[in-house]
């Protein structure tokens, strides 16, 4: 290696495993390959298409107001406590999210247009108490269905 090319230097340290490869930035790609293709021998797993494809193929995120386009929520009496649900359903389980805050919910509301509850921290405390419909997160003012929510959604909506 001559004196103007820098050093490239790999290192990987895993469960009592260190292992470093230095030297020309070719040198560590042809190193880094081979422990590739070991690794991938070693464990039986065929080799992954490149990142930059996944991304590609990879459906957009939906969103609140797509989402609820073919779910619409009840009107007049329970409408306030369906939307809710709606917002913490559709957090939970399409983005995944375990619990929901009141600004997650505030935030689906206005993403679908719709009236903010006058009372939402009251709302959570009926769906939670009086209905079973939530049951509390980690801390307090985190919420996510409960099983019984989560099966009323399903029945009512069917994801």
């Amino acid at each position: 290696m001559d004196a103007e090319s820098p050093e490239t230097v790999f290192k990987f340290t895993a469960e009592g495993v260190d292992l470093e490869f230095a030297g020309t930035e070719e040198f560590v790609e042809r190193q880094v390959k081979r422990f590739r293709s070991f690794l991938q021998d070693a464990v039986g797993i065929e080799e992954a298409a490149p990142a930059t494809a996944v991304a590609e193929e990879e459906p957009k995120a939906q969103t609140f107001l797509e989402f609820v386009d073919g779910r619409p929520p009840r009107e007049g009496r329970g409408s306030i406590q369906d939307r809710i649900l709606l917002a913490i359903y559709f957090m939970n389980v399409v983005r995944k999210q375990r619990e929901v805050g009141g600004d997650d919910i505030v935030y689906c509301f206005k993403q679908a247009d719709w009236e903010r509850p006058k009372n939402l921290h009251n709302a959570l405390g009926i769906l939670k108490r009086k209905i079973g419909h939530l049951q509390e997160g980690s801390r307090r003012g985190l919420y996510q269905l409960s099983p019984a929510g989560l099966q009323y959604m399903d029945g009512r909506y069917r994801a």
